[in-house]
């Protein structure tokens, strides 16, 4: 999972330079692996050792870096749109710096789905759906859907809950709007158990990783693990952003 591909500097921990995420795709290339888009992702793709590249939040940056280098090497990817902000700026962020970031515009969208990109929703807003009332989370959860296959005159298949929180009940609601997969980050408590059909664990690349930490999160094995520990440290630091949107 990618959040931001840009050249711009920020001093947070999501945002590639697109000349580092070639080089990681071209990597991954060269290591044999096949790539799908999440909802097309084979049952069991490790062995057939197929990834989906995918990319949270939206961001402009996407069209003009990355579409142009997938779409050269034959590779799908699924974006995860923030439908609330669509062509604006990333409000609803942070922004450490006080560096603003596009969103994708609707022509970005159809863009990309035209290309053979999969459209997924990252929810309304972007709010952190732990604690909301239920017809809130409803909204969150299938008003986004409604509004991006109005806009791309396709089902949407996959919901990422933003901050990669999965919890049974985000899980039933976002079921209950006709989602088939659920993509959320990898909560320890699945490292060593069973994972139902409908729910796909995604490990999140960063600026601080090198090839070989995106060696380890497509392994199975004690690197592995330290991948996931790692994601949830930083998921737990990203409580900070859901606090201070709280404040707002």
């Amino acid at each position: 999972t990618y959040h931001k591909i840009d050249p711009k500097p920020e001093l947070g921990l999501t945002c590639i330079h697109p000349k580092i995420f070639e080089k990681q795709i071209k990597f991954l290339v060269a290591k044999g692996y096949r790539f799908s888009t999440i909802s097309k992702l084979p049952d069991n793709p490790a062995v057939q050792r197929t990834i989906a590249i995918s990319f949270d939040d939206g961001y402009k940056d996407i069209s003009a870096y990355a579409l142009p280098l997938l779409a050269k090497l034959g590779i799908p990817a699924t974006v995860f749109i923030i439908t609330d902000f669509i062509g604006l700026d990333n409000r609803w962020d942070v922004n450490l710096g006080g560096i603003h970031y596009p969103h994708l515009s609707v022509n970005d969208i159809r863009d990309l789905h035209q290309s053979g990109w999969e459209i997924g929703s990252h929810s309304l807003s972007h709010r952190s759906l732990r604690g909301l009332m239920q017809n809130e989370l409803i909204r969150q959860i299938g008003d986004s859907k409604n509004r991006l296959e109005e806009l791309i005159a396709e089902p949407v298949r996959c919901f990422a809950p933003p901050f990669g929180n999965v919890s049974p009940r985000i899980i039933d609601a976002a079921l209950h709007c006709g989602y088939q997969k659920i993509c959320g980050f990898y909560p320890l408590k699945y490292y060593d158990s069973a994972v139902s059909e409908y729910l796909v664990l995604r490990l999140a690349v960063y600026r601080s990783d090198s090839r070989r930490a995106i060696l380890a999160k497509l392994s199975a094995n004690r690197h592995l693990y330290y991948e996931v520990f790692k994601q949830n440290i930083i998921n737990f630091c990203s409580n900070a952003t859901v606090i201070v949107n709280s404040l707002r």
